[in-house]
């Protein structure tokens, strides 16, 4: 498996990664100045702006800022010769906004490297492709790929130690992976590995051998290192090191 790390634009975080991890994620930010990845070899994955950034695909009369949003990240994704990009479906919150809006706007932007990631429930307004069936439709009306992030997924709430609900997901083929760490009791996702309750041994081998996965976790360059040092010892134990180097070898080439 590859490992990865994300950053939202600070080139003093990733440094410290280059010998440690696979590849960069890179959240695409349109104030942000990317001129600084030049500096790096690794391959990278682009994030578009989600929510956060005001963007909202399901919403019509955000038609305009979306495609901006989108196609800045489609432009940095060309500049660092980037094989995939991320992007959120929306968000439901009033009359404006429509699953149909959402798949439209999908299908006006030919561009296979972009990737839909599954959001989380919340309570205060309904999101797109939470569900595993809810995704399969919406991948199968716009013809795009899948990213897998576990946090998101509503299951694991309900978990008990059984993670079987994530081949419900990985039948649909994801082509990347979030992962985070997560404390099931307090609802608090994307926090460092090491104060986790989930079972990450028990995720990671529900995953491919070649998944790709960022790690998403808080941005803290000393706890990311122990992120990734954590997920590299899962593995060892789930395949051993002999294996993964030989796996991260033939991936590479």
């Amino acid at each position: 498996m590859k490992i990865g790390v994300k950053t939202y634009g600070d080139e003093n975080f990733l440094k410290p990664f280059e010998d440690k991890v696979d590849f960069f994620e890179i959240m695409a930010v349109q104030e942000n100045d990317y001129s600084f990845l030049k500096n790096f070899c690794l391959p990278m994955v682009i994030h578009a702006e989600h929510q956060v950034y005001g963007s909202n695909p399901a919403d019509i009369s955000k038609k305009k800022s979306n495609l901006k949003s989108v196609n800045f990240a489609r432009r940095l994704a060309d500049k660092v010769n980037a094989e995939k990009i991320i992007v959120h479906p929306g968000d439901l919150y009033d009359s404006k906004c429509s699953l149909k809006n959402s798949i439209d706007f999908f299908n006006e932007i030919n561009d296979d490297r972009i990737c839909i990631e599954n959001l989380s429930e919340r309570k205060t307004r309904t999101r797109l492709c939470v569900c595993p069936s809810d995704l399969e439709t919406f991948l199968y009306e716009t013809k795009k790929k899948f990213c897998f992030d576990i946090n998101h997924a509503g299951e694991l709430k309900n978990v008990n130690g059984d993670y079987s609900f994530i081949k419900n997901y990985l039948r649909l083929n994801p082509k990347h992976y979030h992962i985070g760490g997560q404390r099931l009791s307090k609802s608090n996702d994307h926090i460092c590995l090491e104060d986790s309750e989930l079972d990450l041994k028990k995720i990671l081998s529900y995953y491919p051998y070649n998944a790709e996965i960022t790690l998403e976790t808080e941005v803290d360059i000393e706890k990311t290192k122990k992120d990734v040092e954590i997920i590299r010892n899962v593995l060892r134990e789930l395949y051993g090191g002999e294996n993964i180097r030989i796996i991260r070898n033939v991936l590479r080439y």
